[in-house]
């Protein structure tokens, strides 16, 4: 058992998953692979490379990204794991960088990948699926006040003593606005952050996740974030501590 892990929730992401944990494998970390019932049988790949240092979770019916992350938290911090990475199943995101960013994870509570900052990079992505990116952490730092310039993003490295102290019950978000939330409870723990650049590669196989109801929830969500601040109802400071 290594001192790291990385949490990976998947749904039908059966053509890219293996070549995910092999590029894994060039570095030092555990996986724990979060399946929603995948019709693809992705849970299924992962098990049968029948790898020691990778669980699979098979966390019944599709719950969405938020709940499967929790998830993977819990376990995590069963577990004992002293850094808890997260990224995405796709293959957008890359071993090296994360390998990176581990060196930092004794530095610092959470050490967020970064695609909108100098060094960073997203290839393959149309236009309007990079000005909704930008627009959305745009929007949450403006209405959140928060100085982050990548809030959506999947690839991150937290320190488990700064996961124990967050009342994960209080984590509502559940489709990408749960990276948002993330970062605004940690804030509200006064975490120390990192930014490191990283580079995003759109995925050549499989079907993205993002759609209309994400993007709403994620608006709805900041929104009413936004004018608790404004109005200086300070109750969700609180229920995000353990």
């Amino acid at each position: 058992m290594q001192n790291s892990v990385v949490i990976i929730p998947t749904y039908n992401e059966a053509d890219s998953i293996a070549d995910l944990i092999h590029s894994l494998m060039k570095i030092e970390i555990d996986v724990i692979v979060i399946d929603d019932n995948s019709p693809d049988r992705t849970s299924k790949i992962v098990k049968d490379l029948g790898l020691d240092h990778v669980r699979v979770i098979d966390h019944g019916d599709k719950n969405g990204i938020g709940a499967a992350y929790i998830a993977g938290f819990q376990v995590a911090l069963e577990l004992d794991y002293k850094l808890i990475a997260t990224m995405d199943a796709d293959g957008s995101h890359l071993a090296t960088d994360l390998k990176r960013m581990l060196r930092e994870g004794d530095s610092y509570e959470v050490v967020m990948g970064t695609r909108w900052m100098s060094g960073g990079s997203v290839l393959n992505w149309p236009l309007h699926r990079k000005l909704l990116s930008q627009f959305g952490t745009w929007y949450a730092k403006k209405v959140l006040a928060m100085p982050y310039r990548d809030l959506t993003g999947g690839l991150r490295v937290y320190n488990a003593q700064v996961l124990k102290k967050l009342n994960m019950k209080s984590i509502r978000s559940n489709g990408y606005c749960f990276q948002i939330e993330m970062i605004r409870a940690l804030t509200e723990l006064n975490a120390e952050f990192k930014e490191v650049p990283i580079q995003f590669i759109e995925r050549e196989q499989g079907k993205s996740k993002m759609s209309k109801k994400i993007v709403i929830e994620a608006f709805v969500r900041v929104t009413f974030w936004g004018f608790q601040r404004l109005v200086g109802y300070n109750a969700d400071k609180l229920h995000y501590v353990k």
